[in-house]
């Protein structure tokens, strides 16, 4: 993996690789194979056939540009492109792509493997998996074993989380911003022609008295924004986290004054008390398309859940999501990780999530007056 020899690309100018016009356009092959859309107007095999023809074109074409050592040449376009990848609203998709590709190269082991105890937890206790609760595992001392199945899960959670690592490094390193207008053009131009099969928009539109618009990322709060990232990335967080972070949306766009419990009682309001059918219906492919990319996805059991949670047709109200107190000491129930408070999360008055969008939509119509 060509994370594991950054010592090959580390004095690489950046600048000069990323302008450099046969880097983008090897950029843009390995994109288009990361991120290969089937036919479906010809066979299974015949797409095989077109996906192998393509990557052999893509290592033709790495043969002819690289000036010297093809492997470490490749590995420097890998690089790039999770340069460009990390600069673009695709970042998420791609992380859990390139995961994939590379978890899928791991051979299972026929018999149960064994892992030391402190390399599982440190995997298990970062990816959130439910499958890969220490509780749920066959332990020998200090080893645990895997079968065939959790293999598959935690081979993926560990390079997932590795590029993930990588990712976030990327997106937060401070830079000119002419470089970072760089990044992002060229980001942009990698990614024009390739097909994204994901929901990965984060906006949610909001039409209240206050504000009607699209509302910006950063005035959601952390812990919303941490889930979205999660799930886009293929995490699979617990189901209070996934519970929490529908019911925000879902009301967050229809009656973001709403909350759980008004005056010590529990709200009682369906779905149909805020939004319309024909609104309602769009949210659930909204939200199902956001949740394609967790790996336990299944339509309509999700459906289902996400109905039932904001109280639609299979339940009579909507449920919760969970007040701030609730996100720091949160039980066992995996809403912690997510809780990464700022300035804003801060303020006395601000003890559910929906109250930090609030408060971010008062500061700026207050702005706008």
């Amino acid at each position: 993996m060509f994370l594991d020899n950054m010592e090959s690309i580390r004095d690489l100018n950046l600048i000069d690789e990323i302008n450099d016009s046969s880097n983008l356009k090897l950029i843009k092959y390995r994109l288009k194979l990361l991120f290969w859309n089937k036919n479906l107007e010809i066979s299974d095999e015949d797409n095989e056939k077109e996906f192998l023809e393509f990557s052999r074109e893509y290592q033709n074409l790495l043969s002819i540009c690289s000036t010297g050592d093809i492997e470490i040449f490749s590995e420097k376009i890998d690089y790039l492109t999770l340069i460009l990848a990390a600069n673009s609203k695709n970042h998420n998709i791609y992380i859990k792509k390139l995961a994939e590709e590379y978890a899928e190269k791991i051979p299972l082991e026929n018999e149960d493997s064994r892992v030391n105890i402190w390399d599982f937890i440190d995997v298990a206790a970062n990816s959130r998996n439910n499958d890969l609760h220490l509780e749920r595992m066959i332990l020998e001392g200090d080893i645990v074993l895997l079968n065939q199945k959790r293999q598959s899960i935690y081979n993926f959670e560990k390079i997932r989380l590795k590029i993930k690592n990588y990712v976030d490094k990327v997106r937060n390193a401070q830079m000119p911003r002419e470089i970072k207008d760089l990044l992002l053009k060229k980001a942009e131009e990698a990614f024009s022609e390739i097909k994204i099969d994901y929901n990965i928009e984060s906006g949610i539109r909001v039409s209240t008295k206050e504000y009607s618009g699209e509302i910006p990322e950063d005035w959601h709060p952390p812990c919303m924004r941490e889930i979205l990232n999660d799930i886009l990335s293929g995490g699979s967080p617990s189901h209070y986290a996934r519970r929490s972070f529908v019911v925000y949306r879902f009301v967050s766009q229809f009656d973001p004054n709403l909350r759980p419990i008004e005056e010590g009682t529990l709200t009682n309001k369906s779905a149909q008390d805020i939004a319309t059918e024909d609104q309602i219906e769009r949210f659930l492919d909204e939200i199902i398309n956001i949740f394609k990319s967790v790996g336990d996805f299944d339509v309509e059991k999700t459906k289902y859940y996400i109905s039932h949670n904001i109280g639609y047709k299979v339940a009579n109200h909507i449920t919760h999501c969970e007040y701030c107190k609730n996100w720091r000491d949160d039980g066992g129930k995996g809403l912690g990780y997510y809780c990464r408070p700022d300035s804003t999360c801060s303020r006395k008055d601000i003890i559910h999530p929906l109250d930090y969008l609030c408060q971010n939509i008062n500061r700026h119509v207050k702005k706008s007056e």
